[in-house]
């Protein structure tokens, strides 16, 4: 059954590919516009692709909660035994908080030339 929806999963991304890339053509070939060729990696298992789906919900912001609904677990401990190291942690959250009031700041003393 996976080797099944493993081909019809990579039939639609390469379909989509095309449509996207035809549209990318037709549109001039703007420049930084062109579509990423999306594939399932040789190998690649349902768990896999579970563990992928985990990793993008908490990349894009969602929390344990959602993420442990969204992937059935039974409580929240077992998602954050798997997938702590994946939501950032007060080092990332601080220096987001500074940058967003300050934008990028450069450090405060200069690289040192050879």
């Amino acid at each position: 059954m996976w080797g099944r929806t493993r081909r019809r999963a990579a039939d639609a991304l390469a379909e989509a590919y095309d449509t996207a890339h035809a549209a990318w053509v037709r549109s001039g070939k703007p420049e930084g516009r062109e579509p990423a060729r999306v594939t399932i990696p040789e190998g690649a298992s349902l768990h896999d692709l579970r563990h992928f789906y985990a990793s993008l919900l908490i990349k894009h912001g969602e929390n344990v909660k959602t993420v442990q609904k969204r992937l059935g677990h039974t409580k929240p401990s077992i998602t954050l035994d798997t997938y702590t190291h994946l939501w950032p942690d007060e080092e990332d959250t601080t220096r987001a908080a500074v940058e967003a009031v300050l934008g990028d700041v450069p450090p405060l003393c200069p690289a040192k030339s050879a």
